[in-house]
């Protein structure tokens, strides 16, 4: 992973599947392979984390979202749908999922969506922030998830 300079002077934040508009390691760190937070106050600091899974055979990626609904209300204290929103990327578009829930730490706020990564792969985008999330955190983080783009398939020659 790593980060390069844009033709606008931003930087972008490249990993296997594409690339994000994040400064890293400027705004961001990278803790982990793809877990991102923002520098700031460790207890109040946003993260982004970027995990993988396969589609099992005959499961939308709707149908996915919806599984992770019905897992996280299963499984996390206090667990509250606040909203359903669309997410636009450059090549289609998709859903997030705005959850309430309670931690060790405290209630937290957190963003999650899901895009394919081509065939049934799929990416998994969990953005969390204490709450409440700050509406430019939360501004700064959707359009992060929403700016990925993925890399263009390897050429092959014969």
């Amino acid at each position: 992973m790593t980060s390069v300079a844009n033709d606008d002077s931003s930087s972008t934040f490249l990993f296997n599947e594409g690339s994000l508009p994040a400064d890293v390691p400027g705004t961001w760190e990278d803790q982990t392979l793809n877990v991102l937070r923002i520098r700031g106050d460790e207890e109040k600091a946003a993260s982004l984390v970027i995990s993988r899974d396969i589609l099992p055979v005959g499961v939308s990626i709707p149908d996915y979202l919806e599984s992770e609904l019905t897992r996280l209300k299963d499984n996390l204290p206090d667990f509250e749908l606040k909203a359903r929103l669309p997410v636009d990327w450059a090549d289609g578009s998709g859903e997030a999922l705005l959850t309430r829930w309670t931690s060790e730490e405290g209630s937290m706020d957190q963003i999650t969506t899901c895009r394919s990564a081509g065939d049934r792969r799929i990416l998994i985008f969990t953005a969390t922030h204490a709450t409440p999330m700050p509406s430019g955190t939360y501004r700064t983080l959707m359009s992060i998830i929403s700016g990925f783009r993925p890399r263009s398939p390897a050429r092959t020659t014969n």
